[in-house]
Order: structure tokens, then sequence, then C-alpha cells
């Protein structure tokens, strides 16, 4: 149904994701054209049935949960998509220009850029779900919370290990061997783990408050 939908607005879509680089795409096939159309379309597609996919997800995972309850996975479901829009939201206005500033950089009067359509789609794909991916960090950490109590201590120790991980993911997802544009994308994510363990440090010293 998103896919459908999403081949109505393809234009305006193709035009948002074109944007940040602000230059003209081409193809090299005959079938350049419709390709590109359609993995638009399957892409918009997926992006719209992912809240569903991740409802189902949590009400799998439902039962290892201490208190089952259709709110709860509703509020689940809920910050799930908006770090999902946060995430792609900042690497569209922030990471995503910075990267292919820096990568234009190199092209000169004899050594220009000729960018293809699948080329660019895929680049900007990765670097879009990327984002969204990682700014899950913090609903993953809370669910395992609600699983099993985590200790913000141990937490907290860990940190060391979730700095090196994030620019070691930074590095593979961003193009550009840069340490800013790395920075740009690893920064927030160890942001959002700090948040998360101070988020678990309450939520479980609020339960123990309770349970007194």
């Amino acid at each position: 149904v998103g896919a459908v939908t999403a081949y109505f607005f393809h234009p305006s879509i193709l035009a948002f994701l074109v944007k940040p680089l602000n230059k003209p795409l081409f193809y090299t096939s005959p079938a350049g054209a419709f390709d590109l159309v359609i993995r638009i379309c399957l892409f918009a597609g997926f992006l719209f049935a992912l809240p569903a996919f991740i409802y189902h997800l949590l009400k799998f995972l439902e039962p290892l949960f201490p208190v089952k309850s259709t709110k709860h996975i509703l509020w689940f479901l809920l910050g799930s998509c908006v770090l999902m829009l946060t995430g792609v939201g900042f690497a569209y206005y922030v990471s995503l220009p910075a990267a292919l500033y820096f990568l234009g950089e190199f092209g000169s009067s004899q050594v220009q850029s000729l960018i293809s359509t699948n080329e660019y789609f895929s680049f900007v794909m990765r670097y879009l779900l990327g984002f969204g991916i990682l700014f899950q960090l913090p609903l993953v950490l809370l669910l395992i919370n609600a699983m099993s109590p985590l200790n913000h201590g141990k937490l907290m120790s860990y940190q060391r290990y979730v700095i090196v991980m994030s620019f070691v993911l930074a590095a593979i997802i961003t193009p550009t061997p840069d340490p800013l544009n790395q920075a740009i994308m690893a920064v927030p994510v160890i942001l959002l783990y700090q948040l998360s363990v101070l988020g678990i440090w309450f939520i479980n010293r609020r339960k123990k408050h309770k349970a007194a």
C-alpha cells in the first residue's frame, strides 16, 4: 500500500532526496529511470510499513515484559517512530549535506562528478537508514531494561566501548574518511546512550520506590 501510494508522489520524493546534492543525476541504462522510480516507491513503502513491523515485533516480545499492556507497546512504538524520524531528519539536514560537501571538494575543473541514480540512491538510503537504526539505541536499552532491570553503574562503565563502537559504526556507514563527519554521526549516538542510562536509572529508581 505504501509503495503504490508513493508512486503518485514519486516526483516530490525524488526532488526531496536529490535536494542535498543540488546537482542533476544521470542513468546509464534504458530502464534506469524506471528502476529508480521502483526503488523509490519500495523504499517509501518500507518506511510506511515500518511502524507495523515494529508493532508486531513488540507484540512478539510482549510475554517477556513483567507488565503486559497494549498501552506500553504503543508507547514504545511511538518512541521508535520518533527516534527513527529524528535520526533520518538529522542525517538529511545535518550529516548528509556535510558529507556531500566534503566529497565534492575533491573535484576540480578537470575532474567533475557524473553521479548515477543508482549510486546516489544507494548512498542516501544507507545513510538515512543507518542514522534511523542507530537512533533506536535508547529504545533497545529500555526494552532490555523492561525485561530484565539493568544496572546503570555497569552501563556507564561500558561507555568507553560505546564511544569506540560509535566511531567504528560511523566509519562504516559514512563514506567520508574525515573525523568531522564521523563525529557528526558518533556524538549523537554517544549522547543518546548517556540519556538512555539516565532514563534507566530514573525508571528503576521509581520502581524501587513503588515496591517499598
